[in-house]
């Protein structure tokens, strides 16, 4: 009997890898978690909800995508629940780019754009940031039939307008336009970064998540907002369960908590500001940002990693994400800021960073 053998495109893939936990949660700044947790609702809520846990759970998350239908201003219709924002992508690669199709994304990308593209054969052409950002027009120009905008993108944390987005769906060359928002409640200003207005139209897909500004990083909720036919082709694909249903509960009492999504907002953005200063403080360039994490210039990635993992915190180098010469720092809880700077004071190699331009 012959071994079975993966099919040859997948040599192209690296597994994605994740960032690693520090032995304390206010040291752990490697994986954009929520510096607050999540909403005291949930505990109740999947507690209760434990006592039907030997009930298969609603195929479709109905009372969830009614929640969200509400707070989109969308029909549920036009909602699509995942097991993350993940299998959401993943869905979208085997429906629109299976057997040899064309994604286009920035470069670097979210490494499951392009994992899950190369998974179902895709080609992927990544086109690399402008000035830290997405270079829409250059991307427009890529004949694709997905492409993918992580807005705010991961790990710069830059943005792309609202009205820029609309532009670019206007003028691009790929059939169908994602947009990634995991991250947009923590822009400055989320209304004018935002595209689901133009989801709500069906002229393209956001992707949003609970695992964020919701604090349900390890329940895995996700969802898409998208045309009814694009919605259609996904149900058919979709596993019928993939949403457990302790999952949908705590996502229903997250998104019926505001008050605790917008302690999250404050915080992160409160934080971020201090964390910035106090890198900044101690030599280094902060690219600026609209997320929960901030991405930090260097000589060597690897060397600052290992200087703060020996003080007890734990981020993710740039050569992990795609960005040699930079690191990506989570915002902290306010001990977790006093860790870093205290790790910051002790000092790497003993020489300051060289500031370079990088990416245009």
């Amino acid at each position: 009997m012959t071994a079975v053998s993966p099919r040859p495109w997948l040599d192209r893939l690296l597994p994605y890898s994740p960032g690693r936990p520090a032995p304390t949660a206010d040291g752990s700044m490697a994986s954009n978690e929520s510096l607050l947790g999540a909403s005291a609702s949930v505990s109740s809520a999947v507690a209760s909800a434990v006592e039907t846990i030997h009930r298969y759970p609603n195929p479709l998350a109905d009372d969830l995508r009614a929640a969200l239908g509400e707070l989109h201003g969308v029909h549920p219709d036009q909602i699509l629940v995942g097991n993350g924002s993940d299998e959401l992508i993943y869905l979208l690669a085997l429906a629109f780019l299976g057997h040899s199709g064309r994604a286009v994304c920035a470069d670097p990308p979210y490494r499951i754009d392009e994992i899950s593209s190369y998974a179902v054969g895709a080609d992927v052409t990544r086109v690399p940031l402008k000035n830290w950002h997405h270079d829409l027009q250059g991307m427009a120009s890529v004949t694709a039939d997905v492409a993918f905008l992580v807005n705010p993108h991961n790990p710069t944390g830059t943005v792309c307008l609202r009205s820029e987005i609309e532009r670019f769906v206007n003028t691009c060359n790929a059939r169908l336009v994602v947009v990634d928002e995991a991250y947009v409640d923590f822009a400055d200003a989320p209304d004018e970064v935002s595209a689901v207005d133009l989801a709500r139209q069906g002229r393209l897909a956001v992707l949003r998540t609970f695992s964020k500004a919701f604090g349900l990083a390890g329940a895995r909720v996700g969802y898409l907002i998208g045309a009814p036919d694009v919605i259609t082709v996904l149900r058919k694909i979709r596993p019928p369960f993939s949403v457990g249903s302790l999952a949908q509960v705590a996502a229903l009492a997250a998104l019926a908590d505001t008050g605790h999504r917008r302690r999250v907002r404050d915080e992160t953005i409160r934080l971020r500001s201090q964390l910035v200063a106090a890198l900044e403080g101690a030599g280094y360039e902060v690219v600026p940002s609209h997320a929960n994490f901030v991405l930090v210039r260097c000589d060597d990635d690897a060397a600052l990693v290992d200087h703060l993992t020996r003080h007890d915190v734990s981020v993710r180098g740039g050569s992990d994400l795609g960005m040699p010469g930079a690191v990506r720092i989570s915002v902290p809880t306010e001990r977790g800021l006093r860790m870093l700077e205290r790790a910051l004071r002790a000092g790497t190699t003993g020489e300051p960073p060289t500031i370079r331009p990088r990416l245009g």
